[in-house]
């Protein structure tokens, strides 16, 4: 016996040791409890002090007690999410029990309970109610259910964050980035007008963030195991921090006294498919299957649970993308003859006959002295003329004299035009894309005593994805969603938490978290150097370093990308976050007083060169090298002809010196008191405060930084050198929280509320490594009518009238490079390393770098309606302060091109050189309201309308480069978000059918109650306006432009009209208002101008569960994903040089698909 106390005595000691230890994550771990405040009183509403109040989970048979204050007042906090009976006993007063009272987590729940006076044997019982007015909190947020996760349809990998879309203010959830790095397939969103980085997701207390992309959650629950979500959108409670545009918290199962499962299979292929819009032929074979199975009950009963799953699923998928440029028989033989197009004439326009009269024809010589007008798409010799490209000569009969033996080889790989018309848009690709992936989860949750509960979860996924090119030998881009070769992920995610009840009105609650993420790949041309030793292109690949081989990327403007465009590939990742929360809870009379600490750590590990063009080399063709100055704008068949000389204006290259390290901890502290002034007046105080410390690297240096007015890179620790080289972070990132809610009438409540969150941005996301741990070179011409270099040393006739480079150098103006000349292996050994001309680079400055802040406020107002039906209206607004941003400091004005760019004139420098601060901003302003009906009498629903603005300088704050970075008009950068969405309407449903056994009609037993019963329909409908977010701004030429780092978009000569139009030849917009501009200044057309397509959509399922006995039952469903077939076009082309510009002619693959499942379960 006395072993055993001092076994209990030292658990105890132990815990509460753990539990002040003030290790924490990124959100406290009261999120993934609930709460339980109200007030009792005596019919004439005088409260009722000393009540005992027992709260009874259902499932469990766990017990939480509370005595009400001299008031009445009482609260319960922590409490698991579930069903209870709330039961209330007093002296004089029958007993009251209020069944079936549902707690979410990060919610508080209103427990008010009005007794009878009476003897206690005297018993009444009530039916909680579904509609609950939130009164206690001031937050906004929006919880999903176990019910409406499974019930309501998902998409294809059937993911929760599908019903994000319901929650106000979040922009329709999408995919991003390939497969091959979210094998999970994890949806971003952008809420409340903040970046998609700002949100937060925890499982179980676990940060889930993909440490590299952190707008993905890096694990997705699957979800049968998932019983809710709670969503936190503005001004969250003081315990809630690290998080700037959604807190979303993930609850999963945990076993109960009885014994629950689940097995499941979810079917579709393309039989079940309907063709895309702009499918032609055939479609292709498509399959994916969902299966797995849940089991869960008790170890040892009211003690000890488990709750187990495993979900695997299936993809095989060959899809057609829509229709690309290829080059025709006569081009690829660089007959250029047939795709002359309008006359120019002297005033900058074109004209479909020759100009004359008031318009002066634009006059050429070609090469045999033969004098015509200048025309659109004429092929001009860059050896002829003057350096800026004024004075060429046209190729007589528009025909290349010869072309580059190492471009025929490539054009030899292209594959036969297969669609559409002859000179654009004529082939359609088409390729398969395979995911196999299987997800296990594991949890046990431990009721050590009545006042202490530990819980642990384990969850694992592993995939498998295979990508293949849409151009055969040629490459090209993947014909899927994102990646080319060979992938396999491995995630695991790890927590454990515990509550100690230390008294009545005492509570400490904690978790630690690990999740750790490990990812290969490789691409499908891996293990042969196709650049250097099939095609012979000097500097591309990187000798006997397998990770580099392939073949380089050929981007020529207009056309469909040749060989390997994805730079970022292959990657080498192992990426961790350790997180942690702990927090003390006090109940007092009528403040519910709250205290804890959040740190968080992450660690980055990387080996990607994907700076800049990547590991095997790129090559650039924007058509200016074999064009007029003076003349027709350049356009694709421009930058064809210029890739069938060899001659490329920009080329560069990726290798990875050192490998890529962050380690970085993020810390919080937080108090907070929610003080119920009277029955109908509530408010929330609190006040957080955050540290971000700088990261910091592995190995031999610390930290780095350009020292720009010297032109040299710092090593942190080397040298002499101070760690983190006079950089520093705030300290004082305060953070209040106010809010208030008062409760007019027991149907209405007003809420409003200020709050301040901090971006919790990992800076290993922009400062992951470039020089010296990535040598990312980047190497262009000295105008942009002059190519910066060749693939031979003898190009064809008429290429180049300046001597070849000697091999690996570079001397613009002076040479001619062949192939990528070289920059490579820096010299660490002194802590200060002189920064290469061609070496892309981005830093931090010294002193502060700040970090943002996101400032949010709301007033809305809630009132139950008949029929249970609950809605909020109200305003919702935000405005970031200290948006990171890139500045390129190296960017000439116009006219001026590389000899303009500042670190040239000092240091001949001509690349990319990017500054990294905070000091951007954003803000949003909305139209907010929501409507819900918790499942009761067979129907469920949830929706929600936004009515919004979002304007800031960029769309991203952990890659975010600006459009003009020209000090004179800096802010014209500032405009409508690209993310930006008018309107949204999103409206979810289940509906139980009311015809069978226990409903309204066919109740009568026989035939038609056993076929009638049991079915349920349930959908969600959409129409979201458009948005702005393509080629953000318009693009013009830059040749006339001549700036390095500057846009260029076009002119608008008239009023732009919307003529709706689909497919080629058929523009959205009417591209005669807008013009190329030929002078040396900017176009008049700013950032995100248009908007793209709406989109209206039904997903529909129909299902029916039939039970085989009183616990067991089966169920079978049919869903439709865009049941009508609605297409959701992308947004037009941007590109003032494309011959499709303005048209759309690509739409999402989100064509209707049928979804066969069933679903037994226990």
């Amino acid at each position: 016996m006395f072993r055993n106390r001092l076994s209990s005595l030292f658990l105890s000691v132990f815990v509460l040791g753990f539990a002040f230890l003030g290790f924490a994550q990124r959100a406290d771990a009261q999120v993934l409890f609930g709460s339980v405040s109200g007030a009792v009183t005596d019919q004439s509403g005088a409260g009722v002090p000393k009540a005992h109040v027992t709260l009874i989970n259902k499932a469990t048979s766990v017990q939480k007690e509370a005595d009400t204050d001299e008031s009445g007042h009482y609260t319960i906090t922590d409490v698991q999410p579930g069903n209870y009976d709330l039961k209330v006993t007093a002296g004089g007063f029958k007993p009251l029990t209020q069944t079936n009272l549902t707690v979410a987590a990060n919610t508080v729940m209103n427990g008010d309970a009005k007794l009878q006076v009476g003897a206690v044997s005297e018993q009444v019982t009530v039916e909680a109610s579904t509609v609950t007015l939130q009164t206690e909190k001031t937050d906004l947020h929006t919880d999903l259910t176990e019910k409406a996760i499974l019930d309501m349809p998902l998409n294809q990998y059937r993911n929760f964050q599908t019903l994000i879309n319901l929650v106000p203010g979040a922009t329709p959830g999408r995919f991003q980035n390939a497969i091959a790095d979210t094998p999970e397939r994890a949806l971003s969103t952008n809420i409340n007008g903040t970046n998609r980085n700002n949100n937060n997701t925890r499982v179980d207390g676990a940060a889930d963030v993909f440490v590299w992309l952190p707008h993905h959650a890096v694990y997705i629950p699957p979800a049968e195991t998932i019983q809710e979500v709670n969503i936190s959108t503005n001004n969250f409670d003081p315990e809630q921090g690290m998080t700037g545009g959604a807190a979303i918290t993930v609850i999963t199962k945990s076993g109960t006294n009885q014994y629950h499962g689940s097995a499941f299979e979810y079917f579709q292929n393309q039989t079940l498919r309907a063709k895309q819009f702009f499918e032609t032929g055939p479609k292709g074979d498509s399959k994916l299957n969902d299966f797995g199975g849940t089991f869960g009950g008790p170890i040892k009963k009211d003690k000890l649970f488990f709750f187990g799953s495993y979900n695997g699923l299936y993809e095989r998928d060959n899809r057609n993308t829509g229709l690309v440029t290829l080059p025709t028989a006569a081009i690829r033989t660089g007959d250029f003859s047939s795709v002359l197009g309008d006359y120019v004439c002297t005033d900058g326009t074109t004209s479909a006959t020759p100009c004359a009269g008031t318009k002066t024809p634009v006059m050429v010589t070609d090469t045999n002295n033969v004098s015509q007008q200048d025309r659109v798409g004429m092929i001009f010799s860059p050896s002829t003329g003057a350096g800026n490209g004024t004075g060429r000569r046209q190729y007589a009969g528009n025909i290349l004299p010869a072309i580059d033996p190492i471009a025929a080889q490539i054009i030899a790989l292209i594959p036969a035009l297969n669609a559409g018309a002859p000179n654009t848009d004529n082939y359609s690709k088409s390729a398969t894309q395979k995911l196999n992936r299987n997800n296990f989860d594991a949890k046990v949750d431990w009721n050590r005593t009545s006042r202490h509960s530990i819980f642990a979860k384990y969850s694992a996924m592993k995939s498998v994805f295979h990508g293949e090119p849409s151009l055969g030998q040629a490459i090209g881009d993947c014909a899927c969603d994102g990646g080319l070769g060979d992938f396999h992920d491995f995630v695991q995610l790890v927590t454990v938490g515990h509550t100690l009840t230390l008294s009545p009105t005492l509570v400490v609650d904690g978790n630690v978290g690990f999740t750790r993420m490990s990812e290969y790949g490789q691409t499908p041309d891996f293990g042969t150097n196709i650049g250097s030793d099939v095609l012979g292109i000097p500097g591309t690949n990187n000798g006997s370093d397998l990770r580099s081989s392939g073949i380089p990327f050929f981007s020529i403007t207009g056309f469909a990308d040749l060989g390997n465009p994805e730079g970022w590939n292959p990657a080498y990742r192992n990426d961790w976050s350790f997180t942690s929360s702990h927090n003390v809870r006090w109940s007092h009379g009528k403040h519910q007083v709250s205290a804890g600490t959040d740190i968080i750590h992450h660690h980055l590990n990387h080996w990607q060169p994907e700076l800049g063009s990547g590991p095997r080399g790129e090559f650039d063709f924007s058509g200016s090298t074999t064009a007029l100055n003076g003349g027709a704008t350049p356009n694709l068949f421009n930058a064809f002809a210029q890739f069938e000389l060899g001659l490329f204006n920009g080329t560069g290259k990726s290798d990875q010196f050192i490998k890529a390290t962050a380690k970085e901890w993020q810390f919080g502290w937080f108090v907070g008191d929610r003080y119920r002034i009277t029955n109908k007046f509530t408010a929330t105080l609190g006040l957080r405060y955050e540290y971000y410390p700088l990261m910091s690297r592995d190995g031999a240096f610390s930290f780095d930084r350009y020292d720009i007015a010297n032109n040299e890179v710092l090593l942190g620790g080397i040298g002499g050198n101070p760690a983190h080289l006079g950089v520093t972070t705030s300290k004082k990132l305060f953070a209040p929280r106010v809010g208030v809610a008062y409760q007019i009438n027991d149907k209405t409540v007003v809420r409003s509320g200020f709050g301040i969150t901090v971006d919790p941005l990992p800076l290993a996301r922009p400062l992951r490594g470039f020089y010296p741990l990535t040598v990312g070179s980047n190497f262009s011409g000295v105008n942009g009518f002059v190519s910066v270099g060749s693939f031979s040393p003898n190009p064809p006739a008429g290429g180049s009238v300046l001597p070849p480079c000697a091999p690996g150098t570079f001397n613009p103006g002076v040479c001619f490079p062949v192939g990528i000349p070289s920059v490579c292996c820096p010299d660490i050994s002194s802590g200060t390393i002189s920064l290469p001309a061609q070496a892309l680079e981005r830093t931090v400055g010294p002193g502060e770098l700040k970090r943002g802040y996101i400032e949010s406020w709301n007033l809305m107002v809630e009132r139950k309606l008949p029929a249970d039906f609950l809605v909020s209206v109200g305003y919702v607004g935000t405005q970031t302060v200290h948006q990171y941003g890139d500045l390129n400091v190296n960017a000439s004005l116009p006219g001026t091109g590389q000899l303009g760019q500042p670190l040239n004139v000092a240091f001949g420098r001509t690349t990319d050189t990017l500054l990294f601060q905070g000091w951007l901003s954003a803000n949003y302003h909305s139209f907010q309201t929501a409507i819900t009906r918790q499942f009761s009498k067979g129907l469920m629903v949830k929706g929600a309308y936004t009515y919004s603005k979002a304007i800031n300088w960029t769309d991203d704050d952990g890659w975010a480069g600006l459009d003009w970075n020209d000090p004179n008009i800096l802010r014209r950068n500032r405009a409508q978000a690209g993310f930006n969405t008018p309107h949204i309407f999103q409206l979810a449903y289940v509906y139980e059918l009311p015809l069978g056994k226990g409903k309204e009609w066919a109740n009568s037993g026989g035939a038609a109650t056993k076929i009638l019963s049991g079915w349920q329909t349930s959908g969600t409908f959409s129409a979201i306006s458009g948005q702005p977010g393509w080629d953000s701004p318009l693009r013009a030429s830059g040749a006339s432009l001549n700036a390095v780092a500057q846009a260029q978009t076009p002119d608008q000569v008239g009023s732009v009209k919307k003529l709706g139009g689909v497919g080629p030849g058929n523009p959205y917009y009417d591209p005669t208002a807008y013009a190329p501009v030929t002078r040396v200044g900017y176009g008049n057309v700013g950032r995100n101008t248009l908007l793209g397509p709406g989109t209206v959509n039904l997903d529909f399922s129909l299902f029916r569960t039939v039970n085989l006995t009183e616990r067991f039952n089966v169920q079978f469903r049919v869903d439709a994903s865009n049941l009508f077939n609605s297409p959701h076009f992308n947004n037009p082309n941007g590109d003032l040089t494309s011959g499709s510009f303005l048209e759309i002619n690509s739409a999402k693959f989100d064509e209707r698909q049928f979804r066969l499942g069933v679903r037994f379960a226990f």
